[in-house]
């Protein structure tokens, strides 16, 4: 082969390289709930995501809470490195007044439209795509009567046996709970909640269980914990039926989880199709279905098993309740304040 042949072969195989040549997918951050969450959403909504977006790379950071995460957001607000953020609807509406999130595109996330009016925050900067329960775990080996209601917190042979971990979105959500269970109105008077709030401080061997609720239920270090049901229902299911969940027939609050799209996102039209199939039926149905948390979309129908371990008995159902969230979230922060100063500090 002569000389000349093998440099017309070599500008023939550069000529064609970009047509077989693929090009990089774009990468798409989400910042998000850790833990168990974390895991069932990649499995369950990521990765189905992926398989029908090859050209698209979700890039899922998992942060302790939401309050890290809207610092996070909050230090980047001028070169945002997050695109998506899923939030507390209580911090949600903190990062909206912030401005740290864009409207979303009618055109770019068609599933809006699925949504109920509620669900559709800030200006459409904000949309609820999951809800779960606050509930109380139990030992199934150590309880043999669960709990029924709220009141058996205050139970004294529960004396040093419950984790509390409150000084989060879990004591802004207990506290209207307890204020309800005393005949009162949370708007008017929240002091009911904290008077029954402090009758269960004594029975708290934890405010603060390491690594989390979950875990301490699961070895026996507490009888009880106050925390989220979604996760607890899973865990039942993965730790041989060693975590109980008990939804009290007085009824529990849905946490309502929003999903944003960060302004100033350098992937904008990416983040906003990821955003589209994370409030679609089909996504919000299988997470439902398979990690226990209540979808938002219209268009879902759970089946009665699902239905049953995510909201519980008829009874409960019937009692399910929501909170104005827009009115909480300017009381989120003095109510945690007080939470730490008033009951944790104390006991």
């Amino acid at each position: 082969m002569s000389a000349t042949t093998g440099l017309h072969r070599s500008i023939l195989a550069l000529t064609l390289l970009p047509l077989f040549a693929q090009a990089a997918p774009t990468t798409v951050n989400v910042v998000g709930f850790s833990g168990v969450f974390a895991d069932n959403y990649q499995k369950l909504v990521i990765a189905p995501f992926e398989a029908q977006h090859p050209d698209i790379k979700i890039n899922y950071q998992q942060s302790k809470n939401s309050a890290e995460s809207l610092a996070l957001l909050t230090l980047q607000r001028n070169d945002p490195h997050v695109d998506v953020a899923l939030l507390d609807i209580s911090v949600a509406i903190r990062a909206n007044t912030q401005d740290l999130f864009a409207p979303l595109d009618n055109g770019e996330v068609k599933n809006l439209h699925a949504q109920p009016d509620w669900a559709v925050i800030g200006g459409q900067r904000s949309v609820a795509f999951s809800q779960d329960n606050l509930a109380i775990l139990y030992n199934t080996d150590r309880v043999k009567q669960p709990p029924t209601s709220w009141n058996d917190l205050t139970d004294a042979k529960y004396k040093g046996r419950i984790a509390a971990p409150l000084a989060d979105t879990r004591g802004v959500t207990l506290l209207p709970i307890l204020t309800r269970l005393k005949g009162g109105d949370y708007k008017q008077d929240i002091e009911p909640g904290f008077t029954v709030l402090k009758a269960i401080a004594p029975n708290v061997a934890t405010w603060d269980p390491a690594p989390d609720c979950y875990a301490v239920v699961q070895s026996g270090e507490v009888d009880l914990a106050i925390c989220w049901n979604g996760r607890a229902q899973y865990l039942h299911d993965k730790q041989d039926g060693k975590i109980g969940i008990a939804l009290p027939r007085e009824g529990s609050i849905g946490q309502i989880n929003t999903i944003s799209l960060v302004k100033g996102s350098k992937q904008a039209s990416a983040a906003q199709q990821f955003i589209d199939y994370a409030l679609s039926a089909e996504a919000q149905r299988t997470f439902a279905e398979q990690s226990f948390y209540g979808p938002v979309n219209t268009q879902v129908t759970l089946s009665a098993p699902a239905a049953a371990r995510i909201y519980g008995s008829k009874e409960a159902q019937q009692a399910q309740w929501a909170l104005d969230w827009p009115w909480v979230a300017e009381r989120y922060a003095p109510w945690i304040q007080r939470i730490r100063r008033d009951v944790i500090a104390l006991h």
